[in-house]
């Protein structure tokens, strides 16, 4: 978890510890972190954390399961409970397919045992991370096993990473023509390339961004002008941001604010 998308943060770093580290200089192309979360809640206390994902696959290991997350269209949640821990490896986005041969839009919503799509065995994998109580070597763990099958350089997943950093940072791309002149290819061929190498199309993924963008503004501002912020993101008016974030986030973007201004 990015701590850019964990929904509403504050609240949410009193219930458990969220860490991240950089990859290792082999890995960083493809790699964008390293992140660890423990959890240690009182007996009978639960905490449902609420994530925006990025439009990036994670390869995670957890005190109950290892698992590859393809991209996750809805709002991520994650039920809490007694004592756990999760160390994950949060790929660039369209980065994780060069590690298998087949589109990455077979993952998207999807979680599947990283043996069974990798095809290398993960016995061990998680005692080993279980029994190392320091966060920053579980993370190293869990380098060292994607390092022992690096594929090699995909000039397309390079590519099209940089260009999905660009939709992430820059609030003004708003329609896919400009991704489409961004990477220098038709928006049929963006199209494809999205769908095989990101798991959804581009404008899928500019209205996630924009939606994370309005997401943290909410969380950081003590007020929002929603009709300016729904025009400066790229949507028609302010009802058309309010049913997107509804739809995606599960509550209206004043009330999401509210709570998080609260808290």
């Amino acid at each position: 978890m990015s701590e850019a998308a964990i929904l509403l943060p504050r609240m949410s770093s009193r219930h458990f510890d969220h860490q991240r580290q950089p990859p290792p200089p082999s890995l960083s192309d493809l790699v964008e972190n390293l992140w660890t979360v423990t959890w240690d809640l009182p007996a009978g206390e639960s905490y449902t954390a609420a994530v925006l994902p990025y439009p990036s696959v994670n390869l995670t290991v957890t005190n109950t399961e290892s698992d590859v997350t393809g991209l996750v269209r809805h709002r991520y949640d994650r039920h809490l409970i007694g004592r756990g821990f999760a160390v994950g490896i949060r790929f660039r986005p369209a980065c994780f397919r060069p590690f298998v041969r087949w589109p990455v839009s077979r993952l998207t919503d999807q979680h599947r045992p990283i043996a069974e799509v990798l095809g290398r065995s993960t016995v061990g994998l998680r005692g080993r991370i279980e029994e190392e109580g320091d966060q920053v070597r579980r993370a190293d763990i869990l380098a060292a096993f994607l390092l022992e099958d690096v594929p090699p350089a995909d000039e397309t997943a390079l590519l099209l990473a940089e260009v999905v950093g660009h939709i992430a940072g820059d609030h003004s791309i708003t329609r896919v023509s400009q991704v489409a002149a961004l990477a220098q290819m038709s928006v049929r061929n963006l199209q494809r390339a999205f769908a095989d190498y990101v798991g959804a199309g581009p404008k899928w993924v500019i209205q996630r961004c924009r939606l994370q963008d309005a997401a943290a503004r909410a969380a950081a501002a003590e007020s929002v002008d929603w009709s300016s912020l729904a025009v400066e993101l790229g949507f028609a008016d302010q009802a058309h941001l309010t049913r997107a974030f509804t739809a995606t986030v599960g509550t209206p973007p004043a009330t999401y604010a509210k709570r998080a201004q609260a808290d």
